[in-house]
């Protein structure tokens, strides 16, 4: 039994005759006579009778016909979602970010627009840390990474099976409070900062997050308290326990007018924010997504 016999007998059942069911599906009549009989041989039943050039349902077909009709409604429903599956309209993206980067408003912006284009998509969001973002992409667990990279830093490479989009530039600022005495200049010069306790954000790799302020200054600072949470971070800052490097982007982040951000003179390191994927992505959901990405920075 295949999709073919139930369109040709749900057809014939419509009519209640051969010869119009085979004008309505462009086929012989004896070539469709021959597939409903392997029909009902198939299934053991007949499913019409026929007496004097006169056809009916018998009981086994008119339930049968309901069926048959429901299958291939569902089986158009299938060739429909595969269709469009295939041209990335349907589907699920895994798509991970780092806190830092939702602070932006970059990636609500991005999602917002991906929404507005392709409502059929489902997205998981995942939020994660850069480098554990980068292992899931590997293994395949999300094909998507929004992440923050330090611009200017040698150390920072993806791997060889990733590619990036970087979307913006975030100039790194320094947190003060805003009674620290240093709040009073417009640029604060790296070695002001030698005798400051300082708040640092370290998340799943902190060896790599203290490496990487310890570049930005120059010097290993003396970390007073560490944090997983830019909210956590600038709260720090703004109780008057230190002060932090942190990306412009934080900015956004408001404790009343406790917090106070100055440029770090000196300093050519940025924090960029990269649209990250496999170069061997076959996704079309991914690809579209990737596309109108960038359309928009073009």
């Amino acid at each position: 039994m295949d999709l073919r016999q139930l369109r040709y007998f749900v057809t014939t059942a419509e009519e209640l005759h051969f010869g119009r069911a085979a004008e309505r599906l462009h086929i012989a009549q004896p070539a469709l006579s021959i597939q409903i009989k392997a029909l009902e041989e198939t299934l053991g039943v007949l499913l019409l009778k026929r007496t004097n050039r006169v056809v009916t349902l018998t009981e086994a077909g008119r339930l049968f016909l309901k069926e048959a009709r429901r299958t291939l409604e569902q089986a158009q429903h299938a060739a429909t979602m595969a269709r469009r599956a295939g041209r990335g309209e349907v589907g699920r993206i895994e798509i991970g970010y780092s806190a830092d980067v939702s602070y932006s408003g970059v990636l609500s912006r991005i999602l917002r627009q991906y929404r507005q284009q392709v409502p059929d998509i489902e997205l998981g969001l995942h939020e994660l840390h850069p480098s554990t973002q980068i292992a899931q992409l590997l293994e395949g667990r999300i094909q998507i990474g929004c992440l923050a990279s330090f611009i200017g830093n040698p150390a920072w490479r993806l791997p060889p099976a990733l590619d990036a989009i970087r979307l913006m530039e975030w100039p790194l600022r320094v947190a003060l409070p805003a009674d620290h005495p240093l709040a009073r200049r417009s640029r604060i010069a790296r070695e002001a900062l030698a005798g400051e306790s300082f708040i640092l954000y370290v998340g799943s790799d902190p060896e790599l997050d203290r490496a990487l302020v310890q570049l930005t200054l120059g010097f290993v600072p003396r970390v007073a308290h560490e944090v997983r949470s830019g909210f956590s971070l600038v709260s720090l800052v703004g109780a008057g326990l230190g002060v932090a490097i942190a990306p412009s982007s934080v900015s956004s982040i408001s404790v009343g007018e406790h917090v106070v951000y100055r440029p770090l003179s000196d300093n050519s390191i940025k924090i960029g924010t990269e649209i990250v994927f496999r170069h061997d992505c076959e996704d079309p959901a991914v690809i579209n997504f990737l596309r109108m990405i960038r359309a928009d920075m073009s």
